[in-house]
């Protein structure tokens, strides 16, 4: 088979092997009627507008197999329903998703018509929720309700761990963001409440300052999404969705408290929100206010491996958001205020003074006892990071007989202080300043012919950053990352042509960046600008057949591009929280992304599984190579890495299953499996997640839960063998022992939890949640491959987390 061909991985030959024959079997099961299933329902789905009806709207019930389509009429029929209460769902792209609760009793024939539209209502005392639906032949995976809860207090990089594909990348126990398919950072949109998040991201380090708190729902999708949501999008995107706000009369909201066994760590976080209908109409036009306030605060001490604690890992966060909106009919405005504010110690034992000694903490299996204390303390010492991100929101949109046009502004700004140990009388701080002003407008118009349905949008950019001076007057050629001015432009169009079981989307777009550096280079004392211009087109075409009620066959290619960072340019110094000296390169070219995925996704009465393959080809891939050698600045000895791109490719697997064992109990399953290659020199791409397969069983009634997980992550064989910097003079490299890597992967590892959880219903309203979640019970030491800190010391050890969740 040729090398460049799409493959099952060699260790899991046995097991797909397993799983296409089963899914061969199951695809054949029959559902046996169930007694009492004389119901019938029917009824017909027009436009709330224009009267119309609406052929190939999709009509569910949830929970079961049995689904169905409206003909050219409006109209859909179900038969032999049983007995009970029903949840319909109705969904078509264009208009809003409906769903709804109804009860059905013996031998009944119910009738109930949907009439869509782009806002939400309340029909004869049935609560309905609208969202809208995007992104239909891309695979994608959601945290909401209590699979969410259970990740409260955790971080966004962490709470995502929860899906197929998604791992951390991990700086110590404190700081982890998401890794998609075996890319992070600036290669993943993460979208707070419809705006592109934009920090400091460019950091391995440097976490999404984001309090996950805020979202009722994270959304992921998984692969190139460059045409909706531009440049960068080449891994995927991270959506936090915060529940849409009231809009009848009335005051609620939510308390939630965490404490973490391991580092002390406690966190609490409130949400209180109220809505205001006014009896009086504006010209005889329902409107309504509504409004939330949320707040969490965090802080947590040094934190302990199996065998020991290490010091200055502690961390502290307040933060708070403002959320207001006024709606009628036709016309919805919106406004979003947050702050993040973090203070987090970075492990003092990954800062080394002499190279001597580098070399000694890379060889030790612990760190020294400075660095291992055993009395527990909170403070947080240097070497730390202190950040403070703000975000603002405003939207409106106006809904329209052929459309809807919405405006979206956003402003954004990040700072960021790291400050590092003092050596002699240095005080060595660097400061890194963002402001970023983002603009979106898009039109979503109608079907057309009954047939197309989309979108056309334009959307900018500008971004100014300071870490030294002003400006275009910078100060030192000692910093990191130098001044810049970011600005991008891009234009797209998405079309969907939707059938009665096939869906067509396709689209395409256009961007321009254009990035102003000022900088002094060090040595030198004059200050230099340079221009990077950049442009590209990416395009989409996706899939989705549904052959029947059971069956959900989704395909995609997508193109997607990324123009080369600041820090990957032009960085030369110390990464602070990172522990490394790092060195950028001016010639670097724009990454080009080609990415094709194809998911099967199977669901019956009690078994749902979903299997996802991708294979996604990128051009001029860059990333941070280790040069062998280590670094002696004043800051201390840090290994040394290099910016250098290659041609890459990286090809996966990602399989979830649930099955319902019983009525109460379920065995739930998931496995990643990723080969990333790095075509230019030869050799497996370095910091590519490890495979890994997790299984859990869980037993749930109606008000509690108990769980059992079990999780194995395999050693990463597939590493760099060599250093690829043939400029570098052999007698400068001493970490060459290992290859392409400064210590070696470290061995697989297997991770026992459990979970336990009980609901009390207080009052009608009013409802109080309990949980206990127990992590690595068996205290097994271990490290992840993933961890820039794997070269330092151990992750952290046994760890329950108390979770108390009240609603009111």
């Amino acid at each position: 088979m040729r090398q460049n061909q799409f493959y099952f991985f060699k260790n899991a030959k046995y097991l797909f092997t397993v799983i296409i024959f089963w899914l061969q079997t199951i695809a054949f099961a029959q559902i046996k009627p169930e007694n009492d299933c004389n119901c019938q329902l029917h009824g017909e789905v027009n436009d709330v507008a224009t009267k119309q009806p609406i052929l190939g709207a999709v009509i569910l019930l949830k929970g079961t197999t049995k689904g169905t389509t409206t003909d050219s009429k409006g109209h859909y029929h179900f038969n032999k329903l049983c007995h009970g209460s029903q949840i319909i769902i109705c969904r078509i792209v264009g208009y809003q998703e409906i769903s709804l609760k109804i009860n059905l009793n013996h031998n009944e024939n119910y009738k109930h018509d949907f009439k869509l539209n782009e806002d939400e209502y309340h029909l004869d005392h049935v609560e309905i929720k609208a969202s809208k639906i995007e992104n239909l032949t891309q695979a994608k995976n959601s945290l909401e309700n209590s699979a969410l809860d259970q990740t409260r207090g955790q971080t966004l990089g962490e709470a995502l761990k929860q899906i197929s594909g998604i791992t951390t990348l991990q700086t110590g126990s404190s700081i982890s963001k998401p890794v998609i398919h075996g890319m992070h950072s600036n290669r993943i949109l993460i979208l707070n409440n419809g705006i592109r998040q934009e920090g400091q991201q460019w950091g391995s380090e440097h976490a999404p300052e984001i309090d996950p708190f805020v979202a009722n729902k994270i959304t992921v999708l998984k692969g190139a999404a460059g045409v909706r949501y531009g440049s960068d999008a080449i891994a995927g995107v991270v959506k936090l969705e915060p529940e849409a706000l009231p809009d009848t009369n009335k005051i609620g909201g939510e308390f939630n408290s965490v404490f973490f066994s391991n580092g002390r760590q406690t966190v609490n976080s409130g949400i209180l929100e109220a809505g205001l209908q006014p009896k009086k109409r504006i010209n005889a036009k329902l409107y309504s206010f509504g409004f939330r306030l949320q707040g969490t605060i965090k802080r947590g001490g040094n934190i302990s491996t199996p065998s020991y604690t290490l010091a200055n890992t502690g961390v502290e966060e307040k933060n708070f958001s403002i959320a207001a909106n006024y709606k009628s009919r036709n016309w919805l405005s919106e406004v979003f205020f947050s702050h993040f504010n973090t203070k987090i110690g970075i492990f003092s034992g990954s800062h080394i003074g002499n190279i001597t000694d580098l070399i000694a903490a890379l060889q030790r299996e612990k760190p020294q006892a400075i660095y291992s204390p055993k009395a527990f303390n909170y403070a947080i010492d240097r070497p730390f990071q202190d950040v403070e991100h703000s975000l603002l929101k405003v939207l409106n949109s106006k809904s329209m007989p052929i459309g809807k046009l919405s405006f979206t502004f956003g402003y954004q700004n990040d700072f960021r202080r790291e400050v590092d140990i003092l050596r002699g009388d240095k005080n060595l701080v660097q400061l890194f300043k963002l402001d970023t002003y983002t603009g979106e407008i898009i039109f979503e118009h109608k079907p057309v012919y009954k047939l197309f349905t989309g979108s056309i949008g334009m959307a900018a950019m500008v971004q100014e950053n300071l870490t030294t001076g002003v400006l275009k007057a910078p100060r030192s050629s000692t910093v990191l990352i130098p001044n810049f001015n970011n600005n991008t432009m891009g234009v797209f169009l998405i079309e969907r042509i939707v059938r009665n079981k096939w869906e067509l989307e396709t689209g395409i777009r256009y961007d321009t960046r254009k990035l102003k550096v000022y900088r002094i280079p060090r040595g030198q004392q004059d200050i230099v600008s340079n221009n990077k211009d950049n442009q590209n087109v990416t395009a989409t075409f996706g899939y989705n057949f549904r052959p029947d009620a059971r069956w959900n066959l989704l395909t995609n290619f997508s193109s997607a591009w990324r123009a080369a960072t600041v820090n990957e340019l032009y960085s030369n110094g110390v990464h602070h929280g990172a522990g490394s000296f790092e060195r950028g390169n001016e010639n670097l070219l724009p990454e080009v992304a080609l990415n094709a995925s194809f998911t099967i996704n199977y669901a019956v009465k009690k078994l749902q599984v979903e299997l996802h393959l991708y294979n996604n080809n990128i051009n001029n891939y860059i990333f941070l190579s280790p040069t062998g050698r280590p670094i002696l600045s004043v800051r201390g000895a840090f290994p040394e890495f290099f910016y250098t791109q290659t041609k890459a490719r990286f090809q996966g697997i990602d399989f979830s299953m649930n099955y319902q064992i019983g009525k109460n109990l379920s065995l739930n399953s998931k496995m990643a499996l990723l080969k990333a290659h790095d075509i230019s020199n030869k050799q497996p791409l370095i910091m590519i997640p490890a495979n890994r397969w997790e299984n859990g069983i869980r037993y749930e009634n109606k008000n509690s839960f108990i769980s059992f997980n079990y999780q194995f992550v395999a050693k990463q064989s597939r590493v760099p063998l060599k250093i690829i910097f043939s400029e570098i003079p052999s007698s400068e490299i001493i970490f060459n022992e290992f290859g392409g890597d400064y210590a070696p992967p470290p061995p697989a590892y297997h991770l026992f939890g459990a979970s336990f959880g009980h609901n009390f219903t207080i009052r009608k309203k009013q409802q109080f949640s309990l949980s206990l979640t127990g992590s690595n019970l068996a205290n097994t030491r271990y490290r992840d491959y993933l961890n820039r800190f794997r070269y330092f010391s151990d992750e952290i050890g046994r760890n329950f987390v108390l979770r108390g969740k009240f609603n009111f």
